[in-house]
């Protein structure tokens, strides 16, 4: 009988608390146009609701090909929001994003439940917070 090793699971620093101004590079863009790509996430992170934009999946892990969708976290300022809130977000920044040329996965959350969320290893904010690229943080 061999023993067992128990791996812990450590929860990751949470990266989107550090203020940061937009930071976009190309390699984000891979099939899309980098130009309405980046006029987006200005307008994203122009909206006062807005407290952080993360880039997550194979584009936060810089292994994004031409067909790769984008997977794209907003954390709201709102501590919490209810499931009518989210949605009301989530319409508005869809619209505000516009068309991309790839597909969108957009995830939205509250400033304290992302927080909270981003410390789980089966919540889709625990795999922003350990493989996420961020792009935006409020001042």
């Amino acid at each position: 009988m061999v023993a067992s090793t128990q791996h812990t699971f450590k929860p990751p620093a949470i990266p989107w608390l550090k203020p940061q101004h937009l930071l976009l590079t190309p390699d984000l863009a891979i099939g899309l146009d980098y130009g309405l790509f980046a006029a987006a996430m200005e307008r994203l992170s122009a909206d006062p609701a807005v407290h952080a934009l993360i880039v997550f999946g194979s584009r936060g892990r810089g292994e994004a090909k031409f067909d790769s969708d984008l997977d794209l976290a907003v954390v709201i300022r709102q501590a919490q929001l209810t499931p009518a809130e989210k949605a009301s977000h989530w319409r508005h920044f869809r619209q505000l994003i516009g068309p991309l040329g790839v597909g969108l996965d957009l995830v939205l959350a509250g400033i304290s439940d992302a927080e909270k969320l981003s410390q789980s290893r089966w919540h889709v904010f625990g795999d922003v917070a350990r493989q996420g690229r961020v792009l935006y943080v409020t001042r």
